[in-house]
Formats: structure tokens, sequence, C-alpha cells
């Protein structure tokens, strides 16, 4: 039996095995080019980590999350020299649909009799069970000791599409908390690009996160760096004004997380923020994997 935490964001699918890849497709009935990251599932051939699916508020409603899963499946059973394995999953749901969608969402993932091709290899498996976790609160629980000090912590859970809230004392989740603004970086990516584009400079995601990381090769890289380092800073502005807005005193011991805290982690830290640590991105994954126990 294989226990595997997915962490199915909009953004990027991320793994407890440390896949990671965006959160997309290309589709044809035919076989493509290059065999790296390409699945082949009912009749369908995938170019996995192609042209980021649209916003699903509820993922139930389409396969895109389901098909997103087989490659992070494919790489736990390859790891375990298995091409025929039952499968017990972790996933999470962001704070303000959990409650709601937590039943459909397990229900599915469930299933008795699957079988893909990942990059040439077959793979059969029964997905036995799905457990479905709170987003935000599954990175925490996975640092637990680092963190056991301090009496009350924030958590900032910051994905491509949603920024994750919520306040534990004592580790004890204050419900109350519990928010999911719509502040993703999708928000400063879509800002970037449309700056850029005003000079005729067209970037791609990949390349807007290059830009922002520093590492810019196009010709007209003093540009970009202007619009990038403004473009950053009036986005973390908002969300600080926005957190502050809901009553999050960030003075108080606050952990960053998911994708967007790793790649703005040195505009987290600073006056009138108390960043105690920033989690890397598989931190929910790898949450999933050690509630499931």
């Amino acid at each position: 039996m294989i226990k595997l935490g997915v962490d199915n964001g909009n953004y990027n699918t991320k793994s407890s095995e440390g896949m990671l890849y965006a959160s997309g497709y290309a589709v044809s009935d035919k076989e493509f080019i290059t065999p790296e990251m390409q699945l082949f599932y009912e009749g369908k051939y995938y170019a996995v980590g192609e042209r980021r699916l649209r916003f699903q508020q509820d993922k139930t409603k389409e396969p895109d999350t389901f098909i997103l899963t087989l490659p992070a499946i494919a790489e736990a059973m390859k790891r375990t020299g298995a091409v025929n394995a039952e499968i017990i999953l972790g996933v999470g749901l962001p704070i303000d649909s959990y409650g709601t969608q937590k039943d459909a969402f397990r229900r599915y993932f469930l299933r008795d009799d699957l079988s893909f091709v990942f990059e040439g290899t077959t793979y059969r498996c029964r997905i036995a069970d799905c457990k479905v976790f709170a987003q935000g609160h599954a990175a925490l629980c996975r640092y637990y000791q680092q963190l056991k000090e301090y009496r009350s912590i924030t958590l900032v859970d910051i994905g491509g599409y949603t920024v994750d809230v919520l306040t534990v004392h004592n580790f004890r989740l204050d419900r109350s908390s519990c928010a999911s603004l719509r502040m993703g970086t999708i928000t400063l990516y879509s800002r970037i690009q449309d700056a850029l584009q005003k000079n005729d400079i067209l970037l791609s995601d990949e390349l807007i996160t290059d830009a922002i990381r520093g590492q810019i090769q196009h010709a007209d890289r003093g540009r970009i760096e202007t619009v990038v380092e403004r473009s950053v800073a009036a986005y973390c502005k908002e969300l600080f004004n926005a957190l502050r807005e809901r009553g999050l005193d960030l003075k108080l011991p606050t952990v960053f997380a998911g994708g967007g805290a790793e790649l703005l982690e040195s505009r987290l830290r600073g006056e009138g923020i108390n960043t105690v640590t920033v989690l890397n991105r598989f931190a929910n994954a790898d949450g999933y994997r050690l509630l499931m126990g």
C-alpha cells in the first residue's frame, strides 16, 4: 500500500514525494513528440505541465484535477518499483470550502480499477481511500516541532489563486480566524504582464517567475526590473493591508507558506512583520502525508 500526499493547487501540483509541475495540460488524440510528462489515459494523450487551467471553485465538476494527480501517483509507484498497487491519497481544500466540499472531493478520487500510461510505463492501481484535510492547517502540523514554542501563530498560505489565513493558539485552530482571500500570486503575474505589454514586452508565467527572482535574460532588463519591483511592492502592501483589515496583527508570530511565499520570501521579512519562518511549497503535501499516519 502506498500513501501519498498531493497538493492540487490551481497554479502548481505538488506531491509529498517532491514532484512539482504546472496544473495544466495539452490534450491530443495522438502521441506527443517527447515522452517527458506524457500521460495516456482513457484514449487521450496529455502533455502535463502545459497551459495552466482556469481557476475552478469546485474541482469535482471537471476531470482535470484527477488527471493532474495521475503523474504524482505514477512517480510514487515508480519509487517503490511497483506497477500495480493500492493507493491511499491525502489531499486538501481551501479553508472556506473545506466543510462543504470535503465529502464530494473524497469521492471524486476513489477508483477501483485504474489504468494509465505515464512516460511509457503502464500503471494499474486502486485508490482505496482518500483523506481530505484543510490547506494551511496541514502545513503547520508538518512543522509542529519547530513551532511549538509559539503560543499563538498566524499562518498565511499564499497560493496561485487564493491566500488562506488561519490562527492557532497552542496549536488549536481558532475557527473564527479562517479565511480565503482571492489575492493569490496570479493577480501579481497579471499586473506585471499587463504593464509589460504596454511596452511590447511579452513574458510567460515562467519568465515572470524568473524576473521576480532577478533572473532576467531579456534585452529590456532594466525596464522589466522596474515593473517587477513596483508590482511586487504594491502586491505585498495590498496583501498586508488586507490581512490587517481582517484584524490580524502581523507583529505577532506569523508563518508564511505556499509557492507564493517561497517566491516572495525576501519581501515577507521586515519592519512591522514578525515572520517566524517561510515554509516551502511542499509543506501542505507533506502535511497531508503526515496526517494520514
